[in-house]
């Protein structure tokens, strides 16, 4: 952003020691000094408001971030606890989503990013193999993952256990592609 603040318009010569100086002269620098300092105060508000912080959350509100390297980070892990039934993966919850089954659940997802690629990590634990994972019509499932009924868009594992399915859209939700990355086994 281009700053509003223009220095020159005031006359930094006047005024003129040794002789009768205009009142026009010292109205006009009053008037540059006070529109320059309401500039000032205007920008300065606005890095204030949308400065990024260290000491609080911040929104970039959508806007892009290029050539950033990001080192030590982290995924925010939103758990979902022991539960059964219709559970929504909201993306502004964080991209890591864990939960353990105590009956069958349905997936429904909410605020996925209007523009670029959004991403859920799905940390599922089946409690039995009697409990089934349903996901949205919109979701395209990958030929990896263990259970997949394509006909009633459910998934059966025939162990119970912990599973990771990542699901990606790139167009706020419309498709969802979803795959599986793994299932972990207990240390035996």
């Amino acid at each position: 952003m281009a700053s509003n603040i223009v220095p020159g318009n005031i006359e930094g010569t006047f005024p003129i020691a040794g002789q009768d100086n205009s009142s026009q002269g010292f109205r006009d620098n009053f008037t540059a000094t006070k529109n320059n300092f309401e500039d000032a105060k205007t920008e300065i508000e606005d890095l204030q408001t949308n400065k990024a912080s260290t000491s609080s959350n911040t929104s970039f509100n959508n806007y892009t971030v290029s050539e950033a390297v990001f080192k030590d980070t982290a995924l925010t892990v939103y758990a979902h606890g022991t539960t059964s039934g219709t559970k929504t993966l909201d993306h502004t919850n964080g991209h890591y989503h864990t939960l353990t089954t105590s009956g069958n659940v349905t997936l429904a997802f909410a605020n996925w990013p209007g523009a670029g690629m959004g991403r859920f990590i799905l940390d599922i634990t089946y409690a039995s193999t009697a409990h089934t994972l349903t996901v949205t019509a919109a979701t395209k499932v990958a030929d990896n993952v263990t259970g997949w009924d394509n006909a009633l868009d459910k998934i059966t594992v025939a162990t119970a256990g912990r599973y990771l399915y990542e699901f990606i859209s790139i167009d706020a939700g419309t498709t969802v592609l979803m795959h599986q990355l793994g299932k972990l086994y207990a240390n035996t």
